[in-house]
């Protein structure tokens, strides 16, 4: 029986048609209820590859890098076209860069291919793919929401066992369904595989969800969803077009008391936590001089008024070191010397007490410009100024009087699973997202971004407080299901129940600890595989050669 290859491989049009269908395949996996392509949607890039490797093709790496690229962009796009909405120039950058990486550990497959003549299979592949999946998350030029693994935020239910594994458990289980389903098209063998391969673990993971039950002691809190947009409304002037928001502008100080106004709405002499989004109180002041701030005291004030409430909430401050750079993100004036600008989190605790935690995973392009300390000179030699965030190393939890622990996640921290068990490990007994998803519009951006909570939930076994400026603020439960949402462009504020769990996963314990093994082993194997032997042609009977 001829393979899919046989029939359709030689046809003009085949690699291309893959890489695009394939890319659209994969990339609405990411979009509710399509879950399930993820199953399926590397098999067009596996066949693009094989189809590749068989035949003599003129240029054949230059030839596999064209159609996986094509591949890879066509998911780029597929997956996060809504981030159009907050930059054009940033989007089609982001497209383009993104699938120049990912396209790293397709082409090292095969050059393992070729030099092993393939007597190792598609383990290279699955080594590379989960390698280039950690490297991602931990260099400057990180982008993971196309991690494999993150597309399971939408279907909490499949993956309960990453309290286990974390998201690379997921990665690998889409790897080997995707090698199964591959090896059943061009082989005719595989079937059972690959039907095993996707039902066995979801039958664990439902057997984990329906006998699991929340852990912990219940403490009320309160999340606040103020809808303030973005772009018209929060500043001064709009950040998509550069003019002035006349008269769409709201008030600093309206702004501020709409937030306190909500709260006021929904606590309770029971609550113990209020979160405010992210930058919430944007207009920028000195930590130092925190107290003397007018939005500072009016946030001070409603605590007073609340005995035993703690209120975390985004803010925007600075640092200021005079005459030397304290870090390798400080700007220089000449009135104020060195000094950092943050992306931050304020806790004010229920004894009035303040304490600061700096964003330190930032968006790439838009907060944080890659290796500052290579890159800062080079802007300053062209006559640019560097405006990158400054960021906190260390996670850190906010601990109120009764030794409750909450985490301030703050927006796009939320997408890395082992950066935030650092907060569970410095004390926090739940999560809190506070975030700011009206960048987007009402496209699927905000969902995607709440997704990761869940898996973030599943991970840690900690209960979610989210709080975001515009939809979607809501509680997750330690199972990861969405609970008492408010939606996107509603106004609001909820009263929750989280609980706070002092157990520690095996997951928050050992961290990605299959990425640091794939990492230690594809290196290993790289390396040998190219000492061995001069990466030649395949062993395959040659045919005409192919254009």
């Amino acid at each position: 029986m001829n393979s899919i290859l046989d029939k359709y491989g030689n046809k003009r049009g085949f690699l291309p048609l893959m890489a695009i269908l394939g890319g659209i395949t994969i990339g609405l996996a990411w979009q509710p209820p399509f879950t399930f392509l993820a199953f399926v949607g590397l098999v067009p890039l596996l066949l693009i590859e094989e189809q590749i490797y068989r035949h003599d093709y003129k240029r054949p790496f230059l030839k596999l890098f064209g159609n996986a690229y094509l591949y890879l962009v066509t998911w780029n796009i597929t997956t996060y076209w809504w981030l159009w909405y907050a930059s054009g120039a940033t989007t089609l950058a982001a497209w383009g860069a993104n699938a120049l990486l990912q396209i790293i550990p397709v082409m090292l497959f095969h050059v393992s291919k070729r030099a092993s003549f393939n007597k190792l299979g598609y383990l290279p592949f699955v080594l590379y793919w989960i390698s280039f999946e950690y490297l991602h998350l931990h260099w400057d030029f990180s982008w993971p929401w196309l991690n494999l693994g993150n597309v399971f935020g939408f279907t909490p239910s499949w993956v309960q066992w990453y309290e286990y594994t974390g998201t690379f458990g997921g990665t690998l289980w889409i790897l080997l369904a995707n090698i199964a389903l591959f090896f059943f098209l061009t082989q005719k063998r595989m079937l059972t595989g690959f039907a095993i391969a996707v039902l066995l673990p979801l039958l664990v993971s439902f057997g984990i969800y329906y006998t699991y039950e929340d852990k912990g002691t219940p403490i009320e809190t309160v999340v606040v969803q103020p809808n303030i947009d973005c772009y018209k409304e929060k500043y001064h002037y709009n950040s998509r077009t550069g003019e002035r928001n006349q008269p769409t502008h709201i008030p600093y100080r309206d702004q501020v008391e709409r937030l306190i106004q909500l709260s006021d709405s929904k606590v309770t002499p029971q609550t113990k936590f209020v979160f405010w989004p992210e930058t919430s109180l944007h207009e920028n002041f000195v930590e130092d001089n925190a107290p003397h701030n007018w939005a500072v005291q009016q946030a001070i004030g409603f605590t007073e008024r609340h005995p035993g409430v703690n209120l975390v909430s985004g803010v925007d401050t600075y640092l200021l070191y005079g005459k030397k750079p304290m870090t390798e993100t400080a700007r220089y004036t000449k009135n104020a010397g060195y000094y950092d600008v943050f992306n931050a989190a304020l806790f004010i605790n229920d004894k009035q007490e303040l304490d600061f935690y700096h964003k330190s995973q930032l968006v790439i392009g838009v907060e944080t410009i890659p290796y500052p300390a290579v890159f800062k000179s080079l802007l300053q030699d062209f006559g640019g100024t560097f405006g990158g965030l400054g960021r906190q190393k260390e996670r850190e939890a906010f601990i109120n009087s009764d030794s409750v622990g909450t985490a301030p996640i703050i927006c796009y921290e939320s997408v890395y699973g082992e950066f935030v068990t650092g907060y569970v490990k410095d004390g926090a007994n739940f999560l809190a997202v506070i975030t700011n998803d009206g960048w987007w519009n009402t496209s699927p951006g905000h969902k995607q971004h709440l997704a990761f909570s869940s898996l973030r939930a599943i991970e840690t076994r900690r209960s979610v407080a989210r709080a975001a400026n515009t939809g979607i603020s809501c509680f997750i439960n330690q199972r990861g299901d969405i609970q008492q949402p408010l939606a996107y462009g509603e106004m609001g504020a909820v009263n929750g129940t989280v609980m706070q769990n002092n157990e520690i996963t095996i997951y928050t314990s050992t961290g990605d600890i299959i990425a640091k093994i794939a990492v230690f082993v594809a290196i290993f194997l790289f390396i040998s595989i190219l000492v061995k032997r001069k990466v030649t042609v395949t062993p395959f009977k040659k045919k005409s050669v192919v254009s």
